[in-house]
């Protein structure tokens, strides 16, 4: 992937020079912001509530096994702390799918508009190098499959 976009970066030309690469460490911007805050303390709240749920069940489970309960009984509450494991993962996964939609979200018209402000082309994501934004102006897009087609008309 960083391959890809250190190609497109070196395509670009003398245009990147009038247009500017930045990043923005999306970690950092979770942990420092107020929002990212906020999704970071729910979904620890919610990861919390369900780890005392599941505590609550394997206690359940201990205690029917050293009182000899019969191995049917058993077996079901083993069952049920196993749903209610595998659910728990499936709606704290959810969960932060949400929380990462919702803060994408409202990201992406402040960071158009710090790229506006500061005559940036390109925004790059950190830790993981994937472009966030792209200034319409290095977009070339049009040109290349302008080029594609007569290209191909040629050829005929």
């Amino acid at each position: 992937m960083l391959f890809h976009i250190l190609l497109a970066l070196s395509l670009q030309g003398p245009a990147l020079s009038e247009s500017p690469t930045a990043v923005v460490n999306i970690q950092r911007l979770v942990a420092e912001s107020t929002l990212g805050k906020a999704a970071t303390a729910q979904l620890r709240a919610f990861q919390t509530q369900k780890e005392k749920a599941i505590a609550d069940k394997q206690v359940e489970v201990q205690q029917l096994t050293r009182s000899g309960a019969q191995r049917t009984q058993i077996d079901k509450a083993q069952l049920e702390l196993q749903r209610l494991a595998q659910d728990a993962e499936t709606e704290l996964a959810a969960l932060d799918r949400q929380l990462q939609e919702e803060l994408q979200k409202k990201l992406r018209p402040v960071v158009a508009q710090v790229a506006l402000e500061e005559h940036i082309g390109i925004i790059l994501e950190l830790p993981q190098p994937m472009i966030i934004w792209v200034s319409p102006s290095v977009d070339v897009t049009a040109k290349v499959i302008a080029r594609l087609e007569a290209e191909t008309k040629d050829k005929k």
